[in-house]
């Protein structure tokens, strides 16, 4: 499979640069600005911790990207560099197939996240937003912990923090209460994320093996 059939402009991308021989890898971000050819991407030069990361002619590096059936990447080379008056670009062109990584639907990971929820009601005036924190989270749910009862069935709104600065506001339908016996709180309750789009998924996924990828650096998984 070529990139073209895949690869959609506008896209959020995970791009894996090694700088020398030996060295760790390190995973940065970019977007998709076009696909000239089948097997090409043009992107805007890679980020990493708001810093730009430059990549030489020549260079080889992995792409990473995020689809519901779970993460697939494949190898690149660098084949230009192009500057316009507001952004630098990066040519790329595809050296293998595309793999799937992770063969799981979703991977679910453990982490304490801070959440605002709030139940989803008719009528003009919606509740104000309640505390949680995750117990895990995955593309296609999330488990609360929180001191609110909730019951099976109901529509709630969650606010997931994905960066210092971003979240994501998903709906989601609660399918299990139970008595929490992790931490101090009340409730252990299961949301299945409902309605949610495609690059919402996808930007969830990105940022739960971003975490992965922290948490084993660190030997906490």
């Amino acid at each position: 499979m070529l990139v073209k059939e895949i690869i959609n402009i506008g896209e959020k991308i995970e791009v894996v640069v090694q700088e020398r021989l030996n060295a760790d890898e390190k995973a940065c971000f970019s977007m998709v600005q076009d696909v000239p050819q089948d097997d090409e991407l043009l992107i805007t030069m890679p980020m990493l911790k708001g810093e730009p990361v430059v990549l030489s002619i020549g260079q080889r590096i992995r792409i990473n990207f995020f689809r519901e059936r779970g993460q697939f990447y494949f190898e690149a080379e660098v084949i230009d560099r192009q500057r316009t008056e507001t952004v630098h670009l990066i040519r790329l062109k595809q050296t293998s197939p595309i793999h799937r990584l992770q063969r799981r639907s979703f991977y679910r990971l453990k982490i304490n996240l801070p959440v605002l929820f709030r139940l989803i009601e008719q009528g003009p005036e919606q509740p104000d937003y309640m505390k949680a924190y995750t117990a895990d989270i995955s593309g296609g749910g999330v488990r609360l912990l929180t001191d609110e009862k909730l019951e099976p069935g109901q529509q709630v709104e969650c606010r997931i923090p994905i960066g210092e600065r971003d979240f994501l506001e998903l709906k989601g339908l609660v399918v299990r209460v139970v008595p929490c016996v992790e931490g101090n709180y009340k409730f252990e309750v299961g949301v299945k994320f409902v309605d949610i789009l495609e690059a919402e998924r996808d930007r969830l996924i990105q940022f739960i093996f971003q975490q992965q990828r922290r948490l084993k650096a660190k030997g906490l998984i």
